[in-house]
């Protein structure tokens, strides 16, 4: 039977973890034949392999481990993208799971379907206990749940995350670039890229994915940000260098695509900000910032915070009082 959904999970020394995420997508009882569970193991020293192993012997055909050298959660996305064979493509981090009393119907719904991109809600839990800390809405304007459009007629109304994101997967096999490879921050050009190629997305309103938040050492944790600054930038470049080669798009794709973008652009505001007590973050953010000005005004012109708004009509010189405000809330002043 052809694979209708190829679900990569990138399991770097995941053991904690892995259980609970497998079986949030096995289905005891149901026909597993259309579904590929590739667990690709990114250089792990832990007992992923021991624990997944029982798995592959139980669901033959379903699910199969992957070990590969450490290259990053790039460097998965790009190893399970060359490999899958599913008609859809999902990515489920293994720390991560999938609702299991939504998995099945969401099986049934992609059979009826042939959209480019299915937009499923998710929820954002507490480690250890698992509280919904946040209900995740994949479309701004209700009445789209149930529907698809264009994004190329602006049916679209928001950027679609990385959990909310199913994908057909032949439209990931053919797009021209690949996920920045030994660095963070990458989820940005995983939702970006083949945005050139996709276009019509269904809305879907149950809450798929289940994505784990407060663990230490988490990537988007502002410490860790703080740290691998230079390898968001690197992603960002990426991801700005990709805008200027666009070719002639409509106009409403073209905006989401610049949307995408600007996300990024947020978030090393964020960074930037969180830095703004040294006396060389002013410098460097105004560089970077004007370049982009130059470069790109419609990523520029297509960031909504407000902070960013104020930072920029004072010459950035509010940094300061950024970090503090910013250092408060998140608890590093």
């Amino acid at each position: 039977m052809e694979k209708l959904l190829t679900i990569v999970v990138p399991a770097y020394n995941a053991e904690r973890y892995i259980k609970k995420n497998l079986d949030s997508m096995v289905l005891p009882g149901e026909d597993m034949s259309c579904l590929e569970i590739l667990v690709v193991d990114d250089g792990g020293t832990d007992r992923t392999a021991e624990i997944t192993e029982d798995y592959v012997r139980r669901y033959p055909g379903s699910v199969s481990f992957h070990h590969k050298q450490n290259g990053g959660h790039g460097s998965v996305i790009n190893y399970g993208i060359q490999h899958a064979t599913g008609k859809y493509f999902k990515v489920v981090d293994g720390d991560d799971w999938l609702n299991p009393e939504e998995f099945a119907a969401f099986l049934k719904l992609l059979e009826g379907h042939d959209e480019d991109v299915i937009a499923s809600d998710f929820l954002c839990l507490e480690d250890t206990t698992w509280r919904v800390l946040r209900e995740m809405h994949t479309a701004l304007d209700p009445g789209k749940y149930g529907h698809s459009g264009k994004i190329s007629e602006g049916f679209a109304d928001q950027v679609i995350k990385m959990h909310s994101l199913t994908i057909r997967t032949s439209i990931l096999q053919e797009m021209p670039d690949r996920m920045d490879e030994h660095c963070f921050y990458v989820d940005q050009e995983y939702v970006t890229y083949p945005m050139l190629l996709a276009d019509t997305v269904y809305y879907d309103r149950r809450n798929l994915y289940m994505y784990r938040l407060g663990r230490s050492g988490q990537s988007m944790d502002i410490r860790s940000m703080q740290k691998n600054r230079e390898q968001h930038m690197r992603v960002m470049q990426s991801l700005v260098d990709f805008y200027k080669r666009l070719p002639a798009l409509p106009a409403p794709k073209r905006h989401y695509i610049a949307r995408c973008v600007a996300q990024i652009v947020e978030n090393q505001f964020q960074i930037d900000i969180s830095l703004g007590n040294h006396p060389e973050t002013r410098k460097k953010l105004k560089t970077w910032d004007q370049k982009l000005l130059k470069d790109c005004p419609e990523i520029y012109h297509s960031t909504e915070r407000k902070s960013i708004t104020m930072l920029r009509a004072t010459d950035y010189m509010l940094l300061p009082i950024g970090w503090f405000a910013l250092g408060m809330k998140k608890g590093f002043t």
